[in-house]
């Protein structure tokens, strides 16, 4: 008996509450597996077609008991989960504009007149409203996340999104027209809400829907997205940062209103995650989107889908956040929400947060300084593209931890250069401006991506909305918490250290890479069930890849 028979058998008496047979379909225990399904076929043609026809859930073929398909024909045959994934992941480019804009607006000169107070001669934003503005949006996200893991399981992926969306236009509207510092940080505030929405939908939607095959490539696009918003601010404040009227900082706001409109009109023909409709007991609604979505054979995957479920039940009758700390679910939680703190903990806030204030020591204008800044982000999306040839072939795992180990090094080098006697010189200055560049292709490429395909593979499916807001949750104390740290440790009339900060982030780096060696396993090429399989056995993390599940 096969591992995924076998599997499913002792779930099997429990299947007749989501319905099945009314539909026709027979126990997951005489349900063929990929294997016996290709096995049963003598044409290279239907082999291909049986396992393109296995989704994200079923085991993967045994080495030549089937052709593998290229990863282009798998999302041939799927271009429908692939393409709606990308329409979700929209969303994420409001973040990055956002993460972006809360940096650089308040630097704007008619920003700094409109909301700040004049200081010997110029205008100024005090240090309490910097703090309160660029960590406004961070506190929303924290709560944000936590409400749309919850409504997501509830309500669904597709409504919570457009309810985010309605929300999201409201606070954008309150941020354009703000006269006062308080009526800004409220629009924040809200904003920050709904961008814990557009960060923890995505990555979750794409899991659900598409093929184990691509299913690295989907969720890691959250990154693209996030680059792409950035790059879109960049190139807005590049434009607009001169103007002498409220229009400076009004417009890059505005800009925000777009991505939800378009998600307003293109959400109701989205297909809801199969999951969902699935838990809801919607079999017919399961196999009608399965089939829109490019499966062969939706009622074959339907069962597979339901045997998981079922056996998900069994070991947790509730869905709340509370479960996600229990049994082996404890374990899942923590990979999902470490990856975030490993991210984080490689110091891309201050590395590429204050590139341009390297620029600047470096002798360039603040001009040219902003406009490397940009050609830095277009690296950086560059470095995404890149990380799509990796996650298959190099792993998740793998990929994250030569990153970190490779970040870790460059931090600690500009820590090195920043103590070096002839500092004045510029020449260890070009040095820093270097590693940094380096730095946004190396974590844009590994880590960076990695992190949204792990967060998203790694929790049950059961729980997977409410893992993944807790991932999100995580991503947002860090950045409160870098948003007031990094700017007292760099600042001349505070801390003044400089690079020197690069040691700091050197160590917590190295943490970081010890954690992912030791606790992060290798997602690439399990389906669902395999990993719940590996994870209820507690198999070692190191142990993932290429771990033979017993027959």
């Amino acid at each position: 008996m096969s591992f995924t028979t076998r599997y499913r058998a002792s779930i099997a008496a429990d299947l007749d509450p989501l319905g099945l047979k009314r539909i026709g379909i027979r126990s997951p225990v005489h349900t063929k597996t990929v294997k016996e399904k290709v096995e049963s076929q003598n044409t290279s043609r239907t082999s291909r077609e049986s396992f393109n026809n296995a989704p994200s859930t079923p085991s993967i073929p045994d080495e030549g008991s089937a052709e593998m398909p290229s990863t282009w024909a798998v999302m041939k045959r799927h271009r429908v989960a692939v393409l709606w994934s990308a329409f979700v992941a929209i969303a994420a480019i409001n973040w990055g504009m956002d993460a972006l804009m809360s940096t650089s607006t308040i630097s704007i000169a008619a920003f700094e007149r409109d909301f700040g107070y004049e200081f010997e001669g110029s205008y100024i934003i005090s240090s309490r409203w910097q703090i309160g503005f660029n960590s406004a949006s961070y506190i929303g996200q924290f709560f944000g996340a936590i409400i749309s893991g919850n409504m997501a399981d509830r309500l669904g992926k597709r409504l919570t999104l457009g309810m985010a969306c309605v929300l999201s236009i409201a606070a954008v509207f309150v941020q354009v027209f703000a006269r006062s510092s308080v009526v800004l940080l409220i629009g924040k505030l809200l904003n920050g809400i709904t961008l814990g929405t557009f960060l923890t939908i995505p990555s979750g939607y794409a899991a659900e829907v598409c093929p184990v095959e691509i299913r690295g490539l989907t969720t890691s696009g959250v990154q693209l997205l996030i680059s792409v918003g950035q790059l879109a601010a960049n190139l807005v404040i590049k434009g607009t940062g001169t103007l002498d009227s409220a229009l400076a900082y009004r417009i890059p706001f505005a800009l925000q209103f777009v991505f939800p409109v378009i998600l307003l009109i293109g959400l109701p023909f989205c297909p809801e995650s199969p999951w969902f409709l699935l838990r809801r007991s919607d079999t017919d609604g399961t196999v009608a989107t399965l089939t829109r979505l490019g499966y062969l054979c939706p009622v074959t995957v339907l069962a597979e889908m339901s045997s998981i479920i079922t056996h998900e039940s069994k070991h947790a009758s509730t869905t709340s956040y509370l479960d996600c700390f229990r049994g082996s679910n404890r374990r899942r939680t923590e990979i999902a929400m470490g990856v975030f703190a490993a991210a984080q903990a490689t110091g891309v806030v201050f590395t590429l947060g204050y590139s341009s204030y390297f620029f600047e020591l470096a002798g360039l204008s603040n001009s040219n300084a902003f406009t490397l800044s940009i050609g830095v982000t277009i690296l950086g999306l560059f470095g995404v593209v890149c990380s799509w040839f990796l996650i298959n072939r190099r792993g998740r795992r793998s990929t994250s931890l030569v990153g970190v180990a490779l970040l870790t090094f460059l931090t600690l080098l500009i820590g090195i250069l920043d103590i070096l006697p002839n500092y004045s010189s510029k020449g260890p200055v070009y040095g820093q401006v270097t590693c940094i560049i380096v730095f946004a292709f190396v974590y844009l490429c590994t880590i960076g991506p990695m992190g949204w395909a792990l967060f998203a593979e790694i929790p049950s499916s059961a729980l997977r909305s409410r893992t993944v807001g807790l991932g999100v949750v995580v991503q947002s104390l860090f950045g409160i918490l870098l948003n007031i740290v990094v700017p007292l440790l760099i600042n001349p009339d505070a801390a003044n250290l400089r690079g020197k900060i690069g040691f700091i982030f050197a160590g917590t780096s190295a943490l970081g890479t010890l954690w992912i060696w030791l606790r992060v396993p290798e997602t690439a090429g399990r389906s669902f069930e395999e990993l719940d399989w590996l994870f209820d056995q507690d198999i070692p993390a190191r142990r993932f890849k290429g771990f033979v599940i017993p027959s």
